[in-house]
């Protein structure tokens, strides 16, 4: 009987130290790693335009769904910012709605997905430096990544 009260005394002190009983901590799960980058187009005889590209890349063990799409595309948000940091975070108002198209992403896979914010859109902007983030709507969550900084208006180098 006293061994028994010896092991679930031991028991209950390992659960309430919250440690496993071997002390092993345990990472979060790999997700999918995004990186994101700007580039100035120029276009003949108009103002440059912007692209804005995010690369995924799957190091998981898991298929992963990306949303994509003309209902989806990739959310680029322009923040007024004079430093070039990165500024803003992600709520589930920048999330795709679920059932629309998707590209499935394999363990090991790459993916580039583009967005090319055009003169018009840019010509809303008041001149300055801002700070371009880009969110992307997976299986598993919604995930962000800063793009760099851009100063408006757009030039591009002769």
């Amino acid at each position: 009987m006293r061994t028994v009260i010896r092991v679930l005394v031991a028991v209950e002190l390992l659960a309430c130290t919250g440690e496993t009983p071997t002390g092993m901590l345990t990472l979060a799960p790999p997700t999918l790693s995004v990186t994101a980058t700007t580039h100035v187009l120029p276009v003949v005889n108009s103002t440059p335009e912007l692209q804005v590209s995010a690369s995924l890349r799957n190091g998981t063990k898991l298929r992963i769904g990306v949303a994509v799409g003309t209902q989806c595309p990739l959310l680029v948000q322009l923040s007024p910012d004079p430093t070039g940091e990165p500024a803003g975070s992600l709520d589930a108002s920048m999330a795709c709605p679920h059932g629309g198209s998707t590209l499935e992403l394999a363990p090991g896979d790459t993916a580039v997905l583009t967005r090319v914010l055009g003169a018009d859109t840019l010509a809303s902007y008041a001149a300055g430096l801002y700070g371009v983030n880009v969110a992307v709507t997976t299986s598993i969550g919604l995930l962000g990544v800063w793009a760099g900084a851009v100063q408006l208006p757009l030039t591009t180098s002769p």
